[in-house]
């Protein structure tokens, strides 16, 4: 873990840099108030400079049929099953990495790409593909707020056409400080620098729900499920950043720990983890295989029948 000094230097840098983006990258007035606005894009921003060409929209929906029948002009598909694998008899890990990218070089993607994905489902699938961009070292790829539901709610422009595009020319730089593993979460459960945090629901958190050999949570985790981090009233859009910031505070989140999200495969996780990065979280790692290969590992702790705090 790194020491306090280097941590208040890189927390000071954070903060300088979201100031720039705040007004140089932000994503509408409504967003301004996050920390990292420029990571979450409105309607009218994707309609004003969706069609720039060094933007890419990508359309993380679950079917290409959902996609042919109608998407966001200028809009890409990319397949979910081209960037996930069977790793370890953990399902829907992430693919090796040569794989993913020649999947988004075919989507168009270049390394000065600004990236903007939608799907759904409340960011949740958009949010996976977040995250994998960011372990791959792409610098700048964004959410649009409410997704395809925000889009037909507000009577935008739908497109049939699949856009013709060149091969993008991404390349990786995997960022391991991105990723959490089961050794590394093991080597740091005593370290109070670290905040653990379940986004299951509370049945999966207290063991009543129980979706591997053994139910129950990662001792030392927070339990906050990812939809706490969602409007309640149906639009499936980020809550308000001061919101929040009280939502993951009170359970002791804080920015000066380095966060790990966990799930139970790495897709609620991702989006609780694009939800710290909105919130300026300047150390967030996600836990990919989650509790399918912790709680089928008789070799690791596992906390049950505790209530959530």
């Amino acid at each position: 873990m790194r020491d306090e000094n280097l941590r208040g230097i890189h927390v000071g840098l954070s903060i300088a840099l979201a100031c720039v983006a705040l007004i140089v990258l932000s994503g509408g007035a409504a967003v301004a108030d996050y920390f990292s606005p420029e990571l979450l894009v409105e309607v009218e921003w994707l309609e004003e400079y969706g069609d720039n060409p060094g933007v890419r929209i990508i359309d993380f929906r679950e079917s290409r049929e959902d996609y042919d029948a109608g998407h966001i002009p200028g809009a890409v598909f990319v397949d979910r099953e081209r960037l996930t694998a069977a790793v370890g008899g953990a399902p829907m890990m992430l693919a090796h990495a040569e794989s993913v990218v020649e999947a988004l070089r075919e989507a168009g993607v270049s390394n000065a790409s600004t990236v903007v994905v939608y799907d759904d489902s409340g960011g949740l699938w958009a949010s996976r593909l977040f995250w994998i961009l960011e372990y791959l070292g792409h610098e700048d790829v964004r959410l649009l707020d409410g997704g395809w539901a925000a889009w037909n709610e507000e009577v935008r422009e739908i497109s049939t056409v699949e856009p013709s595009q060149a091969e993008g020319d991404f390349s990786s730089c995997i960022r391991p400080d991105r990723l959490a593993t089961r050794d590394w979460i093991l080597e740091h459960l005593d370290d109070p620098c670290m905040a653990l945090i379940d986004v299951r629901t509370p049945g999966e958190y207290i063991g009543a729900d129980a979706r591997a050999e053994r139910g129950g949570h990662i001792p030392g985790a927070v339990n906050v499920d990812w939809v706490a981090a969602l409007t309640d009233d149906g639009s499936q859009r980020v809550l308000p950043a001061d919101m929040l910031a009280d939502l993951y505070e009170r359970s002791g989140v804080t920015p000066e720990k380095e966060a790990v999200t966990y799930c139970q495969g790495g897709v609620r996780a991702a989006h609780t983890y694009f939800i710290l990065r909105l919130m300026g979280h300047p150390w967030v790692r996600m836990y990919d295989a989650s509790w399918v290969e912790w709680g089928n590992d008789p070799e690791v702790p596992v906390v049950s029948g505790e209530s959530p705090e």
